[in-house]
């Protein structure tokens, strides 16, 4: 029988509290003596609303070549294919860093939290010195379960535990519930973030997908708004359902 991460989550705390000295909180001194940087704060996607910014597909297998055009195909002939956030369903993980509003980063000792205004999603990546748990004892969520690390001043994240049937952007393109996501997310100047995310997924891709993303510091006086999809719908369709305008 499958543990619950409450589980997992106990056995974390004890190397949180093992690994306090380790709280990686901004400007810590790591060893090899770097310091970790400052990613407080609200951020802005420099490119747009794709999960690739290119408009290259992944490296899909056959099946799932196969399906991406099958819907494709479907949309040029004006169908309408289900978005499961038009039910209001969050957008899920690696969608999530791909909002189409602003993130809100806060580093505090043994967590990185990251929050969307987008249907005001939360992530939490936590950094007290905790490993990844077996995937079988990991609650499928939409977001996953992360750990994350600082590698000089890189924060390298690992998240597993992502349900399969949500998307990577408005775009049919899809994944199954074997993904994985890995990322390393760095200041490249005091007002830009790179997230270099590879997305590995055994059953719908022939290799690992690598996307590079961009975030802009947001200006004095930006702030995260309360977003609540259920007041603004737009769309009420099931996910698989088709209709025709």
């Amino acid at each position: 029988m499958k543990k619950t991460i409450s589980a997992v989550l106990l056995g974390g705390l004890v190397l949180g509290l093992v690994g306090a000295a380790n709280a990686q909180v901004p400007g810590t001194k790591l060893p090899g003596g770097a310091v970790v940087p400052n990613l407080t704060g609200i951020w802005e996607r420099a490119e747009g609303i794709r999960f690739n910014p290119t408009n290259q597909p992944p490296p899909f297998n056959a099946e799932y070549a196969a399906k991406f055009k099958a819907t494709t195909a479907a949309r040029a002939r004006g169908e309408v294919i289900a978005d499961p956030t038009s039910r209001c369903l969050p957008q899920g993980m690696p969608r999530f860093m791909v909002a189409s509003y602003p993130l809100e980063i806060l580093q505090t000792a043994g967590q990185v939290t990251i929050i969307a205004e987008w249907s005001s999603q939360v992530r939490r990546i936590f950094t007290d010195g905790r490993k990844l748990p077996p995937a079988d004892e990991v609650d499928i969520t939409f977001n996953g379960y992360s750990v994350g690390r600082w590698e000089g001043q890189t924060l390298v994240v690992e998240t597993i535990g992502i349900r399969g049937d949500t998307s990577f952007d408005a775009t049919p393109l899809e994944h199954s519930d074997q993904l994985t996501v890995s990322e390393r997310i760095r200041l490249t100047d005091p007002k830009t973030i790179e997230d270099v995310i590879t997305v590995t997924d055994p059953g719908a891709f022939t290799q690992p997908w690598v996307v590079t993303r961009h975030y802009k510091r947001g200006g004095p006086g930006l702030q995260i708004m309360e977003y609540v999809c259920e007041e603004n719908n737009r769309d009420i369709i099931l996910p698989g359902q088709k209709t025709t305008p």
